[in-house]
């Protein structure tokens, strides 16, 4: 899985999530991102879910890893844009009632 960051006007910090986020190295680098953008004082982020096509346990797990990282460095992330199967796996394991997801970056970025 590719993550590729991009940096919009308003300062927020959108990564952009695709292909499958699994155990392994896919968890790892997106960890890694966020480590990084945190450590260079980023506070807004989106993680934009549109080409992302799955995520097991792991992966839902860094979601809330990263949510929670964020959180304590007086942060704000959003989730944009996941598609029907993302979104049943954020409500079957609660984490869409702690992370906002939004229909799109736009939105998620607005606020």
């Amino acid at each position: 899985m590719p993550i590729e960051s991009k940096r919009l006007e308003s300062g927020v910090a959108v990564i952009v999530l695709s292909g499958r986020l699994t155990f392994g190295r896919e968890v790892e680098r997106l960890e890694h991102v966020v480590s990084g953008l945190l450590e260079q004082g980023q506070k807004r982020f989106v993680f934009d879910a549109a080409a992302l096509d799955y995520a097991d346990s792991s992966g839902i797990g860094t979601l809330v890893s990263c949510l929670t990282r964020i959180k304590k460095s007086a942060g704000d992330l959003r989730l944009a844009e996941a598609n029907p199967r993302i979104q049943r796996l954020l409500s079957m394991t609660g984490v869409d009632r702690i992370l906002n997801v939004y229909p799109t970056v736009a939105e998620a970025a607005a606020g």
